[in-house]
């Protein structure tokens, strides 16, 4: 099949156009930077649909999008215009242009506008919203593609993402801030007292959900892709720790952390997922982490090779 994705220069995009391109499909990435990216703006509809319709696009997999919280906290007028405007620039020109189905990367911080208990992808939005810009963007996406489908019959697939992790994790990912901190011999920051849980998932099982959600039983569906487990921050720093092999843990307060997704009293299922896609989690926590220290240390090399012969130059 002939398959876009928006943002496919990024952490996760990567990895979906990695998996797409290994299940036998012919992938376009349209990002705005990025060597074997289309170099193009999201919110440019007319040369979004130009690109669609030149590639013969059938499928489209919108990843583009201001994912760091605390930008979308810094610069809120920026990131709704990505990610809000940005979304709906990309449906119409998948109108436009006849895609038979837009795939939505979302989030599982939508559930900060949800009540507490078992979480499925039927629980409704509470009016008192996301408590956070990039949770109320990426609400406003979700609910716009459902308008696209209802309005014009463009059909669509939600995929809500759990907090990612693994090769090319970008900075500011708490992970990412693990392994920095400790090459640069700082301790581990943790913010907060380290009970805060996330349910971490492996960003190659992410990328395979996008394989799977191609199947004509996710047409105008939400799925909830969740990790393993829920694991608290101070256990993650110190199973990191155990592989790294040294170094220590402190603790602080961050203002800009405001309004970050929590988990207390809140559990998303993948049920869904597993039921219909066939989907799971595969990779455990260490595993998962053993595999992005491997590629840490890879990266560094590589960047004191690369130092090392611009000097000689």
């Amino acid at each position: 099949m002939q398959l876009v994705v928006t943002g496919g220069s990024g952490f996760i995009g990567s990895h979906v156009v990695n998996a797409l391109s290994e299940a036998g499909h012919n992938v376009l990435n349209i990002d705005r930077n990025g060597k074997d990216a289309q170099i193009l703006d999201i919110c440019d509809t007319a040369a979004i649909a130009e690109a669609f319709r030149d590639f013969r696009a059938e499928y489209v997999f919108h990843l583009a999008g201001v994912a760091d919280a605390r930008q979308a906290l810094t610069n809120p007028v920026e990131s709704v215009q990505v990610n809000v405007v940005g979304t709906t620039s990309v449906l119409q020109a998948a109108k436009q242009a006849g895609i038979k189905r837009v795939l939505l990367a979302s989030t599982c911080w939508v559930a900060n506008a949800m009540g507490d208990g078992i979480l499925d992808e039927t629980q409704p939005f509470l009016p008192t919203g996301g408590g956070h810009v990039y949770s109320t963007t990426k609400i406003a996406s979700e609910l716009l593609a459902h308008d696209f489908q209802k309005l014009y019959g463009l059909p669509f697939t939600i995929l809500r993402y759990g907090i990612p992790y693994g090769p090319r994790m970008w900075p500011g990912l708490v992970l990412r801030n693990f392994f920095d901190n400790a090459a640069a011999g700082k301790p581990l920051t943790i913010f907060g007292d380290g009970s805060a849980s996330r349910r971490f998932v492996y960003v190659e099982d992410l990328a395979h959900a996008h394989v799977l959600a191609l199947q004509d039983v996710a047409a105008n569906q939400t799925y909830n892709l969740e990790g393993m487990r829920f694991v608290a921050i101070k256990e993650l720093a110190e199973l990191f720790l155990k592989l790294w092999g040294e170094g220590e843990i402190t603790y602080r307060s961050e203002p800009t952390r405001l309004g970050e997704f929590q988990y207390f009293r809140k559990i998303l299922s993948n049920n869904k997922a597993y039921i219909e896609l066939g989907w799971q989690p595969e990779v455990d926590l260490e595993e998962g982490i053993r595999r992005t220290l491997e590629w840490y240390k890879r990266q560094e090399s590589q960047d004191c090779i690369a130092k090392v012969h611009v000097q000689a130059i």
